[in-house]
């Protein structure tokens, strides 16, 4: 009886362990398509506010930038719950692709808010001090395409972590 306990009880821990991996992997899957969706919404906002902003339509850039604040901060709470997932599996592939994720969701927030604090300097016609602020939000944007990059690169190296 105790040899069939001993063998029971490492099957049971095996298998709960596995569980709890696949869990925390099952959890990164379900919340990437949030992600996706907010930063695809947020990038919609911004590009409308940056628009908007070409053509002088600075309250519909105003509401632009703050539409695309809200969904780039939801996608980045998001990557946060990702990424915690992503450590506790101690995979440093998942680890190292939602830590790109983070900067690039930081560096579109940045962006926005460089482009939403312009806005008020172009109300005022005051060009010479809203074009530096515009200049920054390209800055950002360009930062934050550099490490969607980086995680496309990820994404290629690894093809069966990711489907």
């Amino acid at each position: 009886m105790k040899n069939t306990v001993i063998p029971l009880i490492l099957i049971m821990l095996v298998v709960a362990l596995s569980g709890c991996i696949q869990s925390d992997l099952s959890k990164i899957n379900g919340l990437s398509s949030t992600i996706n969706d907010h930063l695809k919404k947020g990038d919609d906002y911004y590009n409308n506010a940056a628009s908007d902003l070409n053509k002088y339509s600075l309250d519909s850039a105003t509401t632009n930038c703050n539409n695309a604040i809200t969904e780039f901060n939801s996608s980045k709470n998001s990557a946060q719950e990702a990424l915690n997932y992503a450590q506790a599996t101690k995979d440093t592939v998942f680890v190292g692709y939602m830590q790109n994720l983070m900067v690039e969701i930081d560096s579109k927030l940045n962006a926005t808010l460089e482009l939403k604090q312009a806005i008020p300097y172009f109300q005022q016609k005051n060009n010479n001090t809203g074009n530096p602020h515009v200049q920054l939000a390209n800055q950002f944007m360009d930062k934050a395409m550099e490490y969607k990059d980086k995680k496309n690169s990820i994404v290629k190296q690894n093809p069966t972590k990711f489907k």
